[in-house]
């Protein structure tokens, strides 16, 4: 049963607002503001479970949101938007006052011909050759693909919402990425067979990359900016297909362009061992990441190798790791990361157990409790 029912957006603001005040130890912003500076703070550690579909159970909820009974208007939708931040808090989980934009890891690659397949979860539906792309004209920055929509969301937002609210940029990848999901296996083999192509081409990505972000954060405006999304991110997840040589050479020069025109970015390497490395050796990361993915294509980077590079220096270590079923277990494995958290604070923390299902959610709370009780007492008391 809901708590409550909203039934105007006015109220929905009113509600979401009081509700982050009464769960301080849950804001994820506030957090990982707090962790960048290395000052003091909560976990804000997230413990999540696999979505399966058709995985239900008939088991509590740690927490309800308020129901939403609103006409499905541009404002209905943004008040069932603003209600459903406080989600994650049925799972313990941080929450973050901000909006998001977009559709997922596909989202720039619309701008290139390319449509997703909602059936496929928003991903790229086809892809076409580095010639064809590099015969047309850049595309519109604030035409092309799903740019209007975003845009035209901005504008709603701001029009609607206090800048107590963020708006969150939307997943934009990196330029090799992108390049990957646009022209497929090309952009694997086209840096050996047709390297001038394959330049030209992460040329032309990495100039719409640098144009959209500049021209969302400008719409955007410094009060609805999420703060740590000023500093640029790239997706790294397709480098760990190629060597780091083939990085260093053909990749790396239009990620320090993003640097030089953008400033030190943040880096999601997808936990890959050589892409940790390589970027961290060649770009002035101020974020990176590790964390134990047993199925990775390339492997993980252990939390071990990553703590020891980055201890000391002005780098927050995002860990993100698959934990085991076993709860004991998994409380161990997580306690070992907290326990890092004295000699280095920049550190963030989310879990998946990739065995857990619905059924489970009871017992996952009940971890998290035990984490927050050991923090509290053990690591920041």
């Amino acid at each position: 049963m809901h708590t409550m029912t909203i039934t105007s957006l006015d109220q929905a603001i009113e509600y979401v607002r009081t509700e982050f005040e009464k769960y301080p130890e849950r804001n994820g912003m506030k957090a990982r503001l707090a962790a960048h500076a290395g000052r003091r703070r909560w976990p804000a550690l997230s413990l999540m479970h696999v979505a399966v579909p058709g995985d239900t159970a008939d088991v509590p909820r740690g927490y309800e949101c308020p129901a939403v009974e609103m006409p499905d208007t541009p404002q209905g939708r943004l008040a069932r938007d603003v209600a459903g931040l406080l989600a994650p808090l049925d799972m313990l989980n941080p929450i973050s006052p901000a909006l998001g934009l977009g559709q997922g890891t596909g989202t720039l690659v619309t701008a290139f011909g390319i449509p997703l397949n909602p059936e496929m979860g928003n991903t790229p539906a086809f892809t076409r050759t580095i010639d064809e792309v590099l015969a047309e004209p850049p595309p519109d920055p604030r035409r092309a693909g799903l740019m209007p929509e975003m845009l035209e969301r901005i504008d709603l937002i701001k029009a609607h919402l206090p800048p107590f609210f963020k708006i969150g940029l939307p997943d934009m990848q990196g330029p090799y990425n992108i390049a990957h999901a646009i022209v497929g296996e090309e952009a694997l083999v086209g840096p050996y067979l047709t390297p001038e192509s394959f330049r030209d081409l992460m040329e032309h990505v990495t100039t719409y990359w640098i144009t959209c972000r500049r021209l969302l954060l400008d719409r955007i405006g410094p009060d609805y900016q999420v703060p740590y999304q000023r500093s640029p991110h790239i997706a790294e997840c397709s480098v760990n297909l190629v060597p780091a040589k083939v990085y260093c050479k053909h990749i790396l020069p239009h990620d320090l362009r993003i640097v030089k025109e953008l400033g030190p970015p943040t880096i999601h390497t997808c936990s890959g061992p050589h892409v940790f490395r390589v970027t961290l050796e060649h770009l002035p990361l101020i974020e990176t990441e590790c964390g134990r993915i047993p199925c990775a294509v390339a492997g993980y980077t252990t939390v071990d190798e990553a703590f020891a590079a980055v201890r000391g220096k002005p780098i927050l270590l995002n860990i993100g790791q698959e934990v085991p079923a076993d709860f004991d277990a998994a409380f161990a494995m997580i306690q070992k990361d907290l326990n890092l958290y004295a000699e280095h604070p920049r550190l963030a923390f989310g879990y998946t157990g990739m065995d857990w299902r619905w059924k489970d959610r009871p017992a996952i709370r009940a971890l998290h409790r035990r984490l927050d009780a050991y923090w509290e007492e053990r690591v920041q008391g």
